[in-house]
């Protein structure tokens, strides 16, 4: 074997002992780095966010492009939801900013919704009190013959409810419950309204509905009629319950992503715990996820999107009644945010309020 003259021996030690002290200091560093509880207290609990006019996200070191596959009503009604939070967060000294790419202007803002959806969906609108509740009552101007014995209960949203009962031709009660969101005085509300509608109407024929709280109200309504000797509905629509006490793992890994719920604009991490409140024996379920399915639980249709906080208590719920034997259709829609059909203009929510309207026309008697 060829051995090495003196010279370049005595190079090769010398590079060896220099790579060597590198390391050594590299890993000193790291050690220290590491150890060092300043570095950790000085990282922002989110990272900043960027949100462009194209709808591109810029999440910290990430960069997220808009859905590929919604349609472009969609896409422009995304981007101006999430350039509204970033620029109310980045005045309000918050982590998010907005900023207008070359050629591609911020999308100009949509109507409301009652209002787009009363162009959209033409109906008969009349406001009254059932036992006592203010409801709001949306109709078609002719009601078909086998729809006159059916009736749907809404809680939340007035685009949700006019767009049934156009697409489904059926007469619609929007209960404006108390308390704003999930809460007893909301459930004493729907079941008071549920008992009237009772005397004549046969429960099969009755169907409830509702999105984000109002879903929430709706299951837990449903859960609570047993003990309030009353028979169950027809049909039910759980539109994306509101899952703030049931920290599932979209509830982190969407938050910056969904248009509706997002808490990162404002540098906050979203609730991830449960409520404190427990319900005493006797009084409703205080989430969608608590409680037993009860026998007899109505045919279900859930639905969700893909970039919803509150997608994980949709597929938990869906996989809770399909266990509990009850016949539950879900539905998530790509790249859709928390209630995105409150915008009724997508061609996804007339698509979604299309297939609701349907199901309770095949389920209701």
């Amino acid at each position: 074997m060829r051995q090495p003259n003196g010279r370049s021996f005595t190079a090769v030690l010398l590079t060896a002992f220099v790579i060597g002290c590198c390391a050594v200091i590299a890993q000193s560093q790291r050690k220290e780095q590491k150890l060092d509880p300043g570095v950790l207290a000085d990282t922002p609990v989110v990272p900043e966010m960027v949100v462009d006019s194209d709808g591109t996200l810029h999440f910290g070191p990430r960069t997220i492009p808009p859905p590929a596959l919604e349609s472009t009503e969609a896409g422009r009604s995304y981007t101006r939801q999430m350039r509204q939070r970033a620029q109310t967060s980045a005045a309000r000294g918050g982590l998010a900013s907005a900023r207008i790419l070359e050629g591609n202007p911020a999308p100009v803002a949509a109507g409301r919704s009652k209002e787009t959806a009363l162009k959209l969906y033409p109906v008969v609108e009349e406001s009254q009190k059932i036992a006592g509740v203010g409801v709001t009552i949306y109709s078609p101007k002719a009601i078909p013959p086998k729809n006159r014995n059916k009736v749907l209960m809404e809680f939340e949203m007035d685009a949700e409810a006019i767009a049934v009962a156009s697409l489904g031709q059926l007469k619609v009660i929007k209960v404006n419950y108390r308390g704003g969101g999930p809460s007893i005085p909301g459930n004493e509300d729907i079941v008071a309204v549920y008992r009237e509608l009772l005397k004549t109407h046969n429960p099969r024929s009755i169907g409830m509905f509702g999105a984000s709280g109002g879903c929430t109200l709706a299951q837990t309504t449903i859960l609570w009629l047993p003990a309030q000797k009353l028979p169950l509905p027809g049909a039910v629509g759980l539109g994306t319950c509101s899952g703030g006490s049931n920290p599932g793992d979209a509830r982190f890994t969407m938050d910056g992503l969904d248009a509706g719920l997002s808490t990162a604009f404002s540098g906050r991490l979203p609730h991830g715990g449960r409520d404190a409140t427990a319900r005493k024996p006797g009084e409703p379920p205080a989430t969608a996820l608590d409680g037993e399915i009860p026998k007899g639980y109505p045919p279900a249709f859930l639905l969700s999107g893909t970039r919803d906080m509150c997608l994980s208590q949709s597929v938990l719920l869906h996989r809770k009644l399909r266990n509990a034997g009850v016949d539950a259709d879900l539905n998530v829609f790509e790249g859709m945010w928390h209630f995105f059909w409150e915008d009724p203009g997508l061609p996804e929510s007339r698509e979604a309020m299309t297939a609701l309207a349907a199901f309770f026309n095949r389920r209701l008697q």
